[in-house]
């Protein structure tokens, strides 16, 4: 019967001569069943009798609200698949927090108009999360046999039916192999580093549906599913495979309707964006619905829908008044990334996209009988490859709605959409382009398209509105919860040069922060462009987009990750990280976002097409996240260096400073530094950094002063946290004495002590090392910034002279731009051990520059290095991983009482030794030859000894050793060993 519904109307339509042509008649879109979308694949939503009523008490409610949810959601589930419904009586309820609706059954009801939820404060969360938490746990991925799974199929032959019987959940991955990628034309694409920007990577695009075996034919393999796919599965493009969900069962049969949800904001500020953006969110949940809620001043969305949210119905609801900068990633009132989602009878006013269709939305999805009013922007498929989606009776009177290749807007998406249709949509125009093999069509019919299939299957839906609650509940009164203890924190100290927490010397891998670059997929976000504690991923978090802080806290401890050093972006979004510094045409900002420490203002239009910064005013957001992190860097036993400003930003090249918040093109403030930039020639240099760290303008000497004291005042209590002017710091030595003069400023308003760290040149180093005051400041000293080249000679470029560190190193050694240049591990260690020497209380972080972390271990120094460059947990260092390991294993409570000694083992050049106390370990480097001799005697008359070859990282037991005088010990080989002698 369906199949007969669809030759009738594909035939009608091309006899009328519609933008169907006939050599596509056998690829349609139509080939799609769309009724699909929707509760329970297109049926009726159902009503859900209340159990209890909740009434607002004038107080901030969000506890007494996730209280009765988790009332009900410990109720038995009953025959009809709910546990019961939560009526929130009328009145305003103010909700601080944020709502999670996790267990299957449950319905969170309203009384309409009269029952208000105010979102307070200047939170970015959303306010009601609805569904679970992770992806399903699955099985082992069986191979789909056919060459060829077409468009809108529904059955498929897979090598192996025995893990699959009728009922089963199912995953059905479709690859994103290069040779699909290339075929679409989304590689080797044009422009500075297009490649990180526009190129689509294998992995970065594969689509996922969740489905459910409904045959079985074991003899000829073949299975067949309750809803189609979108996208064709072929053998030469990498075919697909399904795998059967294991545990972790997607919670089923959630709703929220008849509500009114309102974000509180600053209502001086018509542009703030310090306020909820998203009303609610579903993810990872089946057979959901939203319906009769107006959302209310929201930054982003009404409603959302995540990937893994499946069936799910979002009727008769409204996104009115949003309160947001006029940018991407706002005012996308209904977005679907989801698969079988229907938005029926929707409404949307002054929205940049309306109804939006996101990244690998698996589909089918439906928006059927929809409307906008004032739209900013246009509706449609805006980031990539969007399947099977429909648009019909869709109107969008001012703006376009468009399924096309898009290379402006979202992350320069390419091909957005794929087997797609805009069915009887009126807007200002109406576009739809698909690659060959997976068209988009525009389409005008006298007859309904979704209807009509539902109508096929035998499905009919109720259009009108819900019921009113007339039921009476029994009240519902918040049970007393037993107060939570805090976890232990673990802060550090400095003994003798070392990090130490919890007795033990804290020695391990650093990280960087990523400060660019930004990825969108889920997949492949965190290998490619790495983690950052404050980029911002509307409605996604995850590695790589918005940080799950506490799982990246644990990621970074589990692959033993001890230092982060974290600070302000280079520019706030994708677009720049084309490197141009042209005046951006317009706010359609590309994602994730690199959030500033400042505030916008609201008014005027900055490069990046937002609103101008007040870099008196501070964000919120931005404060927020690293005081979480603080604290769970703590509780992790992790240390984290903070840069207040990135020296990048002012120095090098023009695209640094183009969107920079404190460039006078993008601020209000009076800052006293040029403008025009003072870009040289087509843009390749710029000369601004002693101009910005300068305190001779007494208002920008004020604008620095008071942001450093807002820092502290944020993060200046966190006890493992240390403090830096600036990243790479390479200004004049002025500003340095400045910053820390501020900090001790706010030290004796507040009663507290500041960590600080030098991130500088070695002359400025030196010049805060020598000064009586403030050299008793310093904590750690990062010496990532002079070196001793391989003939002995001093490499120490001169801060304050308007070059980065990295231009002069890579004037100097062509080809060490961002690696470290040439040196030898005795030089390394000469390095570390003339200020280890001098100042043995300070910690010392150099690089390891190609010579290894031995020179550094052995020289007295805090850790291998202050960071590698990365940004990644995915790059990882085995050799150095062998050296922590040992060290954690024999020296982790006594390294912190060794320090550099020369004479106790003859042939110092070759021979490096660590030394404390009589009772203490000794470890000696024997870097050469067959055997070492002790050239003087040792505290005890013999030793235990064990030797570790740092190249293998295996260990073997040595005879005991006497302590003598001119004992001679000799080696496993003549390569280099440690030799731990221990009593």
């Amino acid at each position: 019967m369906v199949v007969s519904l669809r030759q009738v109307l594909v035939g009608a339509l091309l006899a009328s001569g519609c933008c169907i042509a006939a050599a596509q008649a056998t690829k349609n879109p139509l080939s799609i069943d769309f009724s699909f979308a929707g509760f329970e694949a297109g049926k009726p939503i159902p009503s859900v009798a209340a159990v209890l009523a909740v009434k607002p008490s004038g107080k901030d409610d969000t506890a007494l609200l996730q209280s009765a949810i988790d009332h009900v959601s410990a109720l038995p589930i009953q025959a009809n698949g709910f546990r019961g419904a939560i009526l929130l009586e009328a009145g305003q309820y103010l909700v601080a927090g944020q709502l999670h609706l996790r267990a299957s059954g449950i319905v969170l009801r309203g009384r309409g108009s009269k029952t208000i939820l105010l979102a307070t404060g200047n939170n970015r969360r959303t306010l009601i999360e609805v569904g679970g938490q992770t992806n399903p746990e699955i099985g082992d991925p069986v191979a789909i046999t056919d060459d060829t799974v077409p468009t809108g199929a529904r059955s498929f032959k897979v090598a192996d039916t025995s893990a699959f019987p009728v009922g089963t959940h199912i995953v059905v991955r479709r690859p994103s192999t290069i040779e699909w990628i290339k075929s679409l034309g989304m590689t080797g694409l044009p422009g500075t580093f297009a490649n990180a920007r526009l190129d689509w990577h294998p992995g970065s695009h594969d689509l996922v549906w969740d489905r459910t075996v409904t045959a079985v034919d074991a003899a000829s393999g073949r299975i067949e599913i309750d809803a189609p796919i979108t996208t064709a599965l072929e053998k030469r493009y990498g075919g697909g495979t399904i795998a059967a969900v294991r545990t972790n069962e997607t919670p089923q049969h959630i709703g929220i309707e008849a509500l009114t949800l309102d974000s509180a904001y600053d209502t001086h500020f018509p542009k703030d964006e310090e306020h909820s953006w998203i009303a609610i969110a579903l993810d990872h949940v089946e057979d959901g619905w939203v319906r009769q809620v107006t959302a209310r001043h929201f930054v982003a969305s009404a409603v959302r829908t995540g990937l893994r949210a499946r069936r799910i119905t979002i009727a008769d609801c409204r996104f009115e008044a949003p309160i947001s900068e006029v940018g991407g990633y706002r005012r996308q009132a209904f977005v679907v990334y989801g698969q079988q989602v229907l938005v029926e009878r929707c409404h949307s006013e002054a929205g940049m996209n309306d109804f939006a269709t996101g990244l690998l939305a698996a589909g089918p999805n439906v928006f059927l009988d929809c409307e906008a009013s004032g739209s900013l922007g246009a509706s449609g498929a805006f980031e990539g490859w969007a399947s099977g989606v429909l648009y019909e009776n869709v109107h969008v009177p001012d703006a376009s709605v468009q399924l096309i290749l898009d290379q402006t807007r979202a992350q320069g998406a390419g091909w957005t959409a794929a087997n797609s249709v805009l069915w009887n949509v009126t807007a200002k125009s109406a576009e739809a382009k698909g690659p060959p093999e997976a068209p988009n069509f525009a389409i005008h019919s006298e007859q309904p398209l979704y209807q009509a299939e539902l109508a096929a299957r035998s499905i009919t839906t109720s259009a009108g509105p819900m019921p009113e609650d007339k039921s009476t509940p029994p009240l519902f009164k918040a049970e007393r919860r037993a107060a939570t203890q805090e976890p232990t924190e673990h802060p550090f100290s400095i003994v003798n040069g070392r990090f130490v927490m919890d007795g033990q010397v804290a020695w391990g891998e650093s990280q960087g922060e990523a400060w660019w670059k930004g990825d969108t997929s889920p997949a492949t976000a965190v290998m490619t462009t790495g983690s950052s504690i404050t980029r911002f991923m509307p409605g996604q978090v995850g590695p790589g987009l918005i940080e799950d802080l506490p799982e990246f806290a644990a990621r970074l401890k589990e692959k033993g990750v001890i230092f982060l050093q974290v600070g302000p972006g280079l520019w706030y979004e994708h677009r720049r990280d084309a490197h141009m510094i042209d005046h951006e045409p317009d706010g359609n900002v590309w994602a994730p976002f690199f959030e500033m420490p400042w505030a916008r203002s609201g008014k005027g239009t900055g490069w990046d097409g937002l609103s101008l910064f007040d870099v008196s005013h501070y964000n919120p957001w931005y404060f927020e996240r690293h005081r979480e992190f603080a604290k769970l860097a703590a509780q992790q036993g992790l240390i984290v260096y903070f840069d207040l400003y990135n020296d990048h930003n002012v120095l090098e090249i023009g695209p640094h400073w183009a969107d920079f918040p404190w460039r006078p093109a993008n601020n209000i403030n009076d800052t006293g530094l040029p403008e025009p930039p003072p870009y040289h020639p087509g843009g390749t240099r710029l000369d601004v950094g002693n101009e910005f760290f300068s305190v001779s303008y007494a208002p920008l000497r004020k604008l620095h002063h008071d942001y450093i004291l807002h820092v502290l005042d944020e993060l200046g209590d966190m006890p493992n946290m240390i403090f830096g002017a600036a990243y790479q710091y390479a200004g004049p030595l002025e500003f340095e004495q400045f910053f820390q003069d501020t900090v001790a400023e706010w030290e004796k308003q507040h009663h507290r002590h500041v960590r600080i760290a030098l991130t500088t040149s070695k002359q400025t180093t030196d010049a805060i090392l020598t000064d009586p005051v403030r050299s008793k400041q310093i904590a750690v000293v990062d010496m990532r910034y002079w070196i001793y080249e391989p003939d002995g000679t001093l490499f120490a470029p001169k801060a304050g002279e308007n070059h980065a560190f990295r231009e002069l190193i890579s004037k100097q050694f062509p080809g060490y731009t961002d690696t470290p240049p040439p040196t030898t591990p005795e030089l390394v260690y000469k390095q570390v051990r003339e200020y280890r020497d001098r100042y043995p209380h300070i910690a010392f972080v150099p690089m390891e520059s190609g010579a290894g972390p031995l020179p550094i271990l052995m020289g007295g120094a805090a850790s291998q290095s202050s960071l590698r460059g990365r940004t990644s947990l995915y790059k990882d260092n085995p050799s150095d991983a062998m050296i922590d390991q040992f060290i954690h294993d024999h020296l982790a409570t006594a390294l912190m009482k060794l320090g550099p000694v020369d004479g106790p083992v003859s042939d110092a050049t070759h021979n490096w030794v660590l030394a404390g106390g009589a009772n203490d370990p000794v470890l000696i480097d024997a870097r050469s030859g067959s055997n070492l001799t002790l050239a003087k005697v040792l505290p005890h008359p013999s030793y235990h000894g064990l030797w570790f070859n740092p190249r293998t990282g295996t260990s073997k037991e040595a005879a005991t050793i006497s302590g003598q005088a001119g004992t001679i010990i000799e080696k496993p080989d003549a390569g280099e060993w440690l030799l731990l002698l221990q009593q």
